[in-house]
């Protein structure tokens, strides 16, 4: 059944259209233009210890996990509500369809994170390491984070519909509060009290990490997260399940 829904999930959503599969790659590539712009040339944002041209890497190599995982969250929302035709006329896994869509987006998106990558390594802009596959962990992190967050979102949309609006305005302040358009190390103690508890700045500093060399890469800490992760996990799909049976009853 997931198979089905993750092919239906890419036909419908991508392949409907001969431009909404390029926009997958379009998109992206002008957010990055766009924060490089903004960022490295207006305000002249800078990585210590980092040279001025490959701050375009910096950013491209945080932007592309964050938007698979920011665009996974904020699509689970309306999975139930989209699909309340189904609901208590046909037995169906709803987490099959929940697990389709989130996978969905990392699965392109990962696609377009590659072909970035190959592309900055082509223009000189990042040195080819085997290291570089380590990205892989980070990436299933996330995936990890944005599979919970979306049992446990999608549940709540049902009952509560200004949610949707809640986490949409919320998700452009965890961007800024996560260290993706700019290096840790520019943060001041003060501000590193509070953003530290951000669960996404170990994913993040990972990517950074493996990608520069610039600090010896922090596995512990990304284990760490991974195992809260697998935690919340584990939590939110027992809410989901918990709250299913009611689902018809509020669509």
């Amino acid at each position: 059944m997931f198979s089905y829904f993750l092919r239906k999930e890419i036909t419908d959503r991508y392949l409907g259209s001969s431009s909404a599969l390029l926009w997958v790659v379009v998109q992206p590539v002008a957010s990055l233009f766009v924060y490089y712009l903004v960022f490295g040339f207006i305000f002249k944002a800078r990585v210590p210890d980092l040279p001025q041209e490959l701050f375009i890497t910096y950013l491209a190599v945080g932007l592309w996990p964050w938007m698979a995982f920011s665009e996974a969250v904020i699509g689970s929302l309306m999975t139930i509500l989209n699909r309340k035709d189904l609901l208590g006329k046909v037995k169906i896994d709803l987490r099959q369809i929940l697990l389709a869509g989130v996978t969905t987006h990392f699965i392109l998106h990962g696609i377009g994170f590659i072909a970035i990558l190959l592309m900055l390594m082509g223009i000189d802009r990042l040195t080819p390491s085997w290291s570089l596959f380590l990205l892989i962990l980070p990436y299933l992190t996330l995936y990890l984070f944005a599979v919970a967050l979306a049992f446990l979102f999608s549940a709540l949309q049902v009952f509560y519909r200004d949610l949707k609006e809640i986490v949409t305005a919320f998700m452009p302040l965890w961007f800024f509060t996560t260290p993706i358009i700019y290096s840790w190390a520019r943060v001041p103690e003060a501000g590193k009290v509070f953003l530290s508890y951000n669960p996404l700045l170990p994913i993040i500093n990972f990517i950074h990490d493996v990608t520069f060399g610039l600090n010896p890469v922090n596995v512990q800490s990304l284990v760490m997260v991974l195992f809260g992760i697998i935690l919340l996990l584990l939590l939110t799909h027992a809410f989901f399940q918990k709250l299913a049976p009611r689902f018809d009853d509020f669509v």
